[in-house]
């Protein structure tokens, strides 16, 4: 039984499947994933690969300052970061809320497409940034057009899969996600291991060359794979038409789009904050916890060979998770995702060398998989289909709270280190045990009181 399910997961995967009677064409998972595979690889491959390397570039040549306070390399990293989050979630939110105003199919792929390509033209520019204002300049130009095609890609599966298929096709996003953030970056981090401002500045530009590729392709493919059979293919940004939006209305299964969004979707908010400030601390400053505490000289390779173990597990991870959520629900699961966290989070305050480092690798991985399937399945479960993309949106502002808290940390893990060796990446490692184990105790009460759902 169970090696039927696989199978069908399989197929559903990689083969044309109807979703949908609702839509045109039926592309298969991968198609309406794949696009995710060069998203993620680009701003991981940038956020933990290239931007660390420009920043201390940038403190090499000026000193940079924030209300009068001198910033370190975290602090550095983290504002860049911060500020670019928000960007991200009013770009996510607005763009999304463009695109559930249109009815007609297709809506969603003309701004994964103009922001996809605006996304890999911005990042040219990245290779030219040599001060702080530049650089932190480039980054909010390509958070503001890789947000404008992912607010609406956001709402590709509640257009196309059913209920009850939803954790299957989350598996596969994320699968996709993982997939594009581990290759990439491992490929960028090896790369920067050479990289040289003076020397071997080349490293730089095959790194960001080999990006912005795949990000093209990537997005071009499910453009031009998930296109609808007939219809327009840029539809209109403006209200549809009256009929259009009376029969819109009509149907079952429609709610008014103003809605105000339910107390359990908030809760799931605030929850999957926890989880991302949790996974953020853990991979924001996993290249100066090499370098500091295990003491690599160059911990690029570290870093590398920690990526591939983490996305490895991660990538066995999420497809299974997705079938088994649909199988036999999410509160279990979410328990041993908290669980993995904040052991995995707990065991790295005594690791001295890569070999421990790699191992509880592994189990970071696990809860990885876990939670990225998990969250963005339920976060579909409680979305209304009328306002998908708006209210998926709300997800980009939950990222920027968790993203924000761990980012605004990298200030505290400097200050703390300062008073004591490393007492900043141990403080780092508790906050992300706690937050880890605060997020799955609230998703799984999420779970347990649907009455608070759409």
């Amino acid at each position: 039984m169970e090696k039927q399910s696989f199978k069908i997961l399989f197929q559903r995967t990689f083969s044309g499947y109807k979703f949908s009677s609702s839509r045109s064409g039926h592309p298969s998972y991968t198609n309406l994933s794949i696009y995710a595979f060069g998203l993620s690889g680009l701003w991981t491959g940038v956020g933990s690969g290239v931007l660390p390397f420009k920043v201390l570039q940038v403190l090499e040549s000026q000193n940079v300052e924030l209300f009068g306070y001198e910033l370190d390399k975290n602090g550095a990293l983290g504002v860049i970061s911060l500020v670019g989050l928000l960007i991200a979630a009013l770009m996510q939110y607005g763009s999304g809320a463009l695109s559930d105003r249109d009815a007609r199919i297709g809506n969603r792929l003309p701004y994964l497409l103009i922001g996809g390509l605006g996304l890999a033209i911005m990042t040219v520019f990245l290779g030219t940034a040599a001060t702080f204002i530049s650089l932190l300049s480039v980054m909010l130009a390509m958070q503001v057009f890789g947000n404008f095609a992912q607010g609406p890609a956001n709402a590709l599966i509640i257009d196309h899969v059913e209920p009850s298929a939803r954790g299957e096709a989350s598996g596969v996003l994320n699968l996709w996600r993982l997939l594009g953030a581990g290759i990439i970056t491992v490929i960028v981090l090896q790369f920067m291991a050479r990289y040289d401002p003076s020397e071997a500045n080349e490293w730089l530009w095959y790194s960001i060359f080999l990006m912005i590729a795949v990000l093209i392709i990537s997005v071009l493919w499910t453009v031009i794979s998930a296109r609808p059979a007939k219809g327009y293919f840029f539809p209109s940004i403006k209200n549809i038409s009256p009929h259009s939006k009376k029969k819109h209305l009509q149907s079952p299964h429609s709610s008014p789009t103003k809605l105000p969004i339910t107390r359990g979707y908030v809760a799931f908010l605030v929850a999957m904050a926890f989880s991302i400030a949790a996974m953020s601390s853990m991979q924001i400053y996993a290249l100066f916890f090499l370098q500091d505490v295990v003491g690599l000289e160059n911990p690029a390779d570290g870093a590398d060979l920690l990526v591939v173990v983490i996305v490895l597990s991660a990538g066995v991870t999420v497809l299974p998770t997705g079938l088994l959520a649909d199988r036999i629900g999410r509160t279990k699961l979410f328990a041993i995702a908290g669980g993995a966290g904040a052991t995995a989070s707990f065991l790295l305050l005594f690791a001295k060398s890569i070999g421990p480092v790699i191992s509880i690798g592994i189990l970071i991985g696990i809860a990885v998989g876990l939670f990225m399937t998990l969250t963005w399945t339920v976060a579909n479960d409680l979305v209304r289909k009328n306002s998908a993309a708006r209210e998926l949106g709300y997800t980009s502002v939950a990222t920027l709270v968790g993203a924000a808290a761990a980012r605004l940390a990298g200030i505290g893990v400097d200050e703390l280190n300062d008073l004591s060796e490393n007492l900043g990446y141990k403080a780092i490692l508790i906050f992300a045990a706690i937050t880890f184990m605060l997020a799955s105790t609230i998703l799984i009460h999420v779970i347990r009181n649907p009455s608070n759902r759409a």
